[in-house]
């Protein structure tokens, strides 16, 4: 075992020491997991707690799944995870695995079987949260898991990849809130492409956070041409008050005055 497995072990049995969270290990070998009680084609998407975003994505999924109805032993067990993958030592930026270029949508099958799936890749103490194509929320929690990896600079490829399993997930036909109601069996479900997507209520803002003005950019799926713009918006003044970018004399930083922020309507 190298050096870092030793600290990511001595960092899971730290956690394990003050809250019982949901491992990689758990995932894959534990009979009622969210992967194994999958379908074997379902699409999947799974947040590992090295993912930088993957916290703020499980936030996003608590929001929407307690407007959703969702019990709250079930938020809970979300909000474990959360705290888990939070505390987890490795951070880093989503990167893009294979050089073949292709998009591979995951199912329930390959992130099980597949020895080089997000999965099987984690340490086995590693915090993860799986979203299946089942749940009423997943597409709209993947379209912000790819939202947020953009923003943070992760790999082009890999947010479409994301953005293609949010289209495979808004085509899945069964869907309910999660912990209310039993699977249906496979036969009383299969996938059809034909399923309408589901309307977002999310939108996007630009915030100037020295006036507070509010501006309506859109809903997702954004497409390049418009997170190019609001990157380069983001980098000027404000459209209301004029604020200018400011460089901090200590650090060299530059301080934004315009940002962006996703909220409902």
């Amino acid at each position: 075992m190298t050096l870092k497995q030793d600290a990511l072990s001595a960092t899971a049995s730290s956690l394990r020491a003050v809250m019982s969270y949901v491992s990689a290990s758990d995932e894959l070998t534990a009979p009622n997991s969210v992967i194994n009680q999958a379908r074997a084609d379902e699409p999947v998407f799974v947040l590992r707690a090295r993912d930088m975003v993957a916290t703020a994505t499980i936030e996003w999924w608590l929001w929407c799944a307690r407007n959703r109805g969702v019990p709250a032993e079930k938020l809970e067990r979300a909000e474990r995870q959360r705290r888990a993958a939070d505390l987890w030592i490795d951070k880093r930026l989503p990167t893009v695995t294979g050089t073949d270029g292709r998009t591979v949508v995951r199912t329930a099958r390959l992130e099980r079987d597949d020895k080089d799936s997000v999965l099987n890749s984690c340490h086995p103490d590693e915090p993860v949260f799986v979203i299946v194509a089942s749940d009423a929320v997943s597409t709209e929690v993947v379209e912000f898991w790819a939202f947020m990896a953009e923003r943070h600079g992760a790999p082009a490829r890999k947010v479409e990849g994301a953005m293609e399993v949010a289209k495979a997930m808004a085509r899945w036909q069964e869907k309910r809130i999660v912990g209310t109601g039993a699977r249906r069996t496979a036969e009383a479900q299969p996938a059809r492409p034909d399923v309408p997507r589901p309307r977002h209520k999310t939108v996007m803002h630009l915030v100037c956070v020295d006036c507070g003005h509010d501006e309506r950019l859109g809903e997702p799926p954004f497409d390049e041409e418009l997170l190019a713009t609001v990157r380069e918006t983001c980098e000027g003044p404000c459209p209301s008050c004029g604020a200018e970018p400011k460089t901090d004399a200590v650090s060299g930083q530059i301080r934004r005055v315009l940002t962006t922020t996703m909220t409902t309507e």
